[in-house]
């Protein structure tokens, strides 16, 4: 069957959302389980989730829900261009329009939690939860507590390459002077990240992951715009063939 041009233009639209949309959900995972973020996640959702990473998750999933219609919506896309289906061509505008409602709204969730990450990961938060620790670990340090608090700190030092909450000292200081570079170890504190401290790298890596995927949600945007524009304006001329015989 052969296109004429405002065909081929709104399926070209359309192929660059469902593009876009691959695109995003590769994003999405990268930022969500890359760089050791899935097991920070996991204990941090333990101790308590006091950095609220549930949230972090929601956002998580409407990010790749949205992604994932705009992939399928290329399908529904093509069928009504071959088809000549107006109602298809309704019901693709229809879910493009629901798909931008979604994506702002991850976007100002995206943004708003990016903000507050100052407050949810303070000083006090973070050394309350290292103090905690600090009596379940007595050096000389054996065996690691499976505790949820233990845990969180011996894999946030771990995946994130930080000690403490400013420095390696945070530890020395809650042990009463005590502790020597083995116990440290223990806890996944090596030398070369002494001066490293937990609390800026957990704020900068929430915070940029939150921002990016708020960006990225708002960012597409305009591609999909464009996109059930055109899906409108082609069901109309298919419901008024007089007006696309003008053109």
């Amino acid at each position: 069957m052969q296109l004429n041009n405002q065909d081929k233009t709104f399926l070209g639209a359309s192929l660059a959302t469902a593009i876009i949309g691959v695109a995003l959900i590769v994003i999405g995972f990268v930022f969500r389980f890359g760089g050791g973020f899935a097991t920070f996640s996991t204990y941090a959702q333990q101790d308590n989730d006091f950095l609220e990473l549930k949230r972090l998750d929601m956002i998580f999933g409407l990010f790749v829900a949205a992604a994932g219609v705009l992939v399928l919506s290329f399908i529904v896309a093509t069928i009504s261009v071959v088809r000549h289906n107006t109602f298809l061509l309704k019901v693709y505008c229809a879910m493009i329009a629901l798909m931008i409602v979604v994506q702002l709204v991850d976007g100002l969730l995206a943004f708003t939690y990016s903000d507050q990450i100052n407050q949810l990961a303070s000083d006090d938060i973070l050394y309350e939860s290292l103090n905690k620790t600090s009596k379940l670990t007595r050096p000389p340090i054996g065996t690691l507590p499976s505790d949820a608090e233990t845990q969180f700190w011996a894999n946030t030092q771990n995946s994130f390459g930080c000690c403490g909450v400013m420095s390696s000292a945070d530890w020395t200081t809650a042990w009463g002077g005590a502790g020597s570079s083995s116990d440290l170890e223990a806890l996944h504190c090596y030398q070369r990240h002494y001066n490293d401290g937990c609390e800026k790298v957990i704020r900068n890596r929430i915070s940029s992951d939150a921002q990016y995927l708020g960006a990225a949600s708002m960012g597409v945007l305009v591609v999909e715009i464009i996109a059930s524009f055109l899906a409108g304006y082609r069901a109309y001329t298919l419901a008024h063939p007089e007006f696309d015989d003008k053109l």
